[in-house]
């Protein structure tokens, strides 16, 4: 795979390798001025290019190891507020909602979107309102990804208000030995007892999140395999509403349709923080992963050819422009232009959102790979810095 000259030098083979309590055992001594907090807020990649430049690795930019004028990093991720109840009320029940493995990114992805109503929940049985819920992905290892309260309780759904995404990485196996108690692997209604050691242990670890270090696979090119799935779901969990399910590469909407790719040098064996495999990966559509791991015109073009968002307002899945006036047709997919064609270009667009008609002119030999590559980098770390 190509690599950008810049993560060619900030990935030294010896720091890559190490988990993130050493390299903040290094960056301590380079900068003891740093609390443990802080440097925890920071991403691997921040931490590695502060510790090369101070031992002259890279080129540090100007002020760059000046304490005094470094700002104050930002957060690694997209912490979200949870509004757990202190309590469970009298009568109150917790019922226990299981997402399977080949369910779990889908999951994760409703719930970033705060939309849990378009996708059908694996509840199992009837749940009684006014019960808590909470979800667990059967990812690998499996997570804890939101609570919420079920507010009514109808003949063809459940509806739920919800308390909060854990966007923090909760492992089931913390909470589990925090209890002192296995869960079971399937959707359920805990016992009460059950459930008030289960909500008084999330307050403990929602306020003191614990290290969950994990080996997450090869990067395969536009397939996950089993064991990035934790890490695929930890991503969409922590996106803002606007960027679910956008691919990182392209911007389009593709639904659960994205794997993992990481951007350093990875075979599948090293024990990382889950949440520094998150920081050092994007989540790709197949087109625009092929495209990083085996660059040819033919995938260029096929890529530049996607949907375009929209110049007006953003938005992307827009509708095909067709051009004609056929007798009859009837797909959402397409809008019906007429027969009198335009001056100049006609519209390949029109935008779901603003309704804005619009055409892009690509070039694909104009553009190399290494620099869609590249722009993918880009796309990634100016979302992550907003």
């Amino acid at each position: 795979m190509y690599m950008p000259e810049r993560y060619q030098l900030e990935f030294h083979p010896e720091y890559s390798e190490l988990d993130r309590e050493s390299l903040m055992e290094i960056f301590t001594k380079h900068f003891p001025g740093f609390t443990d907090s802080r440097m925890r807020a920071m991403s691997r990649q921040q931490l590695i290019s502060l510790i090369q430049e101070q031992e002259g690795f890279i080129v540090p930019e100007e002020g760059s190891g000046d304490l005094s004028d470094m700002p104050a990093p930002v957060g690694r991720y997209s912490r979200k507020e949870v509004y757990l109840p202190k309590s469970m009320a009298p009568g109150q029940g917790m019922y226990y909602c299981w997402e399977g493995a080949d369910a779990a990114v889908e999951a994760a992805i409703s719930l970033a979107k705060g939309d849990v109503s378009t996708r059908e929940w694996n509840l199992g049985e009837d749940v009684p309102e006014g019960s808590l819920l909470l979800t667990v992905l059967g990812t690998t290892p499996p997570l804890v990804a939101a609570m919420e309260t079920v507010t009514s309780v109808t003949e063809e759904k459940v509806y739920v208000e919800p308390l909060g995404v854990l966007s923090d990485p909760i492992c089931l196996y913390d909470l589990e030995s925090m209890i002192d108690s296995g869960l079971p692997r399937s959707s359920k209604a805990l016992s009460l007892s059950t459930g008030k050691r289960v909500l008084k242990s999330l307050h403990k670890l929602v306020k003191e999140p614990q290290q969950l270090v994990i080996s997450a696979g090869q990067c395969l090119n536009g397939s996950d395999p089993h064991s990035n799935d934790a890490v695929h779901a930890l991503a969409m969990l922590q996106r803002d509403y606007e960027d679910v399910p956008l691919c990182d590469g392209c911007g389009r909407d593709v639904g659960s349709e994205t794997s993992v790719h990481f951007f350093h040098p990875h075979d599948g064996l090293r024990k990382w923080d889950i949440q520094d495999h998150v920081d050092e990966t994007g989540l790709l559509c197949q087109d625009c992963h092929a495209l990083v791991h085996g660059p040819t015109k033919k995938r260029l073009q096929k890529v530049l050819s996607a949907a375009p968002r929209c110049p007006e307002c953003g938005e992307g899945n827009p509708r095909r422009a067709l051009w004609g006036d056929p007798a009859i047709f009837d797909d959402d997919n397409f809008v019906i232009m007429g027969c009198v064609l335009p001056i100049g270009p006609g519209a390949e667009w029109v935008c779901r959102n603003c309704e804005t008609p619009y055409a892009v002119v690509a070039h694909p030999e104009t553009l190399m790979p290494e620099d869609w590559v590249q722009s993918i980098l880009e796309n990634k770390r100016s979302r992550k810095s907003q």
